[in-house]
């Protein structure tokens, strides 16, 4: 339900936000059909309270502050670097597109979605919501997880971030499959990468499908029933 209603508002959104309607930066007179800002090439670092968050990298950023729910657009996807309190990367997310609602702070990400904890954890997904207030990241769409140990494929995550903003925890509540292996290893025999490969029961890689929820620590790669 969440992301359906996700789906609707950033599919309106974009539909009003054609490039010939978009070119340039508002004045002082602000339309509530008009973006506030419209800025190309953006890298930029976010805040919050003076404390740097993350950088955001966009070709194109649309911000849309005189309307009800306030909006920032990117219409040609963002790449962001979330960062802890030392200013290192905890995880990067890239999408084709993407919307921000600054009201519930959170990210709607859209099309080839990449969400990355250096070699920790890979997650692959067409939608992903980015929820900074709640720390939650989710999905109802088809995902692909790869861990050091296992790649795992179902619908229906849900995962939990830390107050340093790494992925602490998930749930995943309609595994497809599961997968045992060595990346590094297969990689070294010359054996095919298990990303991509669509594991489904009867795969020739030996793929497991469990018969319920799949839980994961993201760190330490461990999942039970």
């Amino acid at each position: 339900m969440r992301m359906a209603a996700a789906i609707l508002l950033v599919a309106c959104m974009f539909a009003a936000c054609r490039e010939e309607d978009t070119v340039g930066v508002a004045g002082s007179v602000n339309p509530t059909g008009m973006p506030t800002m419209t800025t190309r090439n953006v890298m930029t670092i976010i805040s919050d309270s003076g404390v740097p968050q993350y950088r955001m990298v966009s070709p194109l950023w649309l911000v849309y502050d005189n309307i009800d729910t306030p909006l920032w657009i990117l219409p040609g996807g963002p790449y962001l670097e979330k960062f802890d309190q030392y200013y290192n990367v905890v995880f990067t997310v890239a999408a084709d597109s993407a919307v921000n609602n600054r009201l519930t702070q959170q990210w709607l990400l859209y099309g080839n979605v990449e969400f990355k904890e250096g070699d920790k954890l890979l997650i692959l997904t067409q939608h992903m919501v980015w929820d900074q207030r709640q720390q939650l990241v989710y999905s109802d769409s088809f995902i692909h997880i790869e861990q050091p140990d296992k790649v795992i494929e179902g619908y229906g995550f849900e995962g939990h971030t830390t107050a340093r903003g790494d992925l602490s925890s998930y749930t995943l509540r309609k595994p497809t499959g599961i997968l045992p292996f060595d990346k590094a290893a297969m990689m070294g025999a010359g054996l095919p990468d298990a990303a991509g490969q669509g594991m489904l029961p009867g795969d020739p890689y030996g793929a497991i499908v469990p018969p319920g929820v799949v839980s994961g620590v993201a760190a330490s790669g461990s999942d039970s029933e």
